[in-house]
């Protein structure tokens, strides 16, 4: 039976239990999250400025998760008018950048491999090419299992850290 973290993520389990809901999760099943679902996650486990009147925006930090080649999802924000972005660190030859990809295009499943992000490199000898952070579908299901493990682990710190026990007073 596969299971819809859309709802099971939400429901009143344990921290544990939802840390072990989302590791037996299949890849297919953790790409079928929907926007809204990590819009949820960012809102209740973000971190940012959302209490002051002009930004609203949280950020998620995620342990470093990627492609395993030359790139890695850094953190998961959004924006004012709720538009979810990755942060992506993108790893070249003799440089270095990050930049912000949109979080709709990611969870788009129709293809299988998706660029994130290109870095453009030149050489003094005139060699140019650009790196692009390709991300198939097992890199994706990995970054999805990343952000849902943050979103346990940053909401729930408290009970994950006293193993679930509550103290009677």
């Amino acid at each position: 039976m596969a299971t819809n973290i859309n709802v099971e993520l939400f429901k009143r389990y344990a921290p544990k239990k939802k840390l072990e809901i989302i590791n037996s999760l299949s890849e297919s099943e953790l790409l079928s999250i929907s926007y809204t679902t990590i819009l949820r996650i960012i809102k209740e486990a973000g971190k940012g400025d959302s209490g002051k009147a002009r930004n609203k925006f949280k950020t998620l930090f995620l342990s470093d998760t990627g492609n395993n080649w030359n790139s890695n999802v850094t953190s998961i924000w959004n924006s004012e008018k709720d538009e979810i972005y990755l942060s992506v660190y993108i790893q070249g030859d003799d440089t270095d950048t990050y930049t912000d990809y949109k979080l709709k295009y990611f969870l788009d499943n129709r293809s299988e491999n998706q660029c994130l992000g290109k870095l453009h490199e030149s050489f003094r000898n005139g060699y140019e090419h650009d790196v692009p952070a390709n991300y198939d579908r097992a890199d994706r299901a990995k970054v999805i299992k990343a952000i849902l493990t943050a979103y346990i682990k940053n909401k729930y710190n408290d009970k994950l850290n006293d193993n679930g026990k509550e103290e009677d007073n």
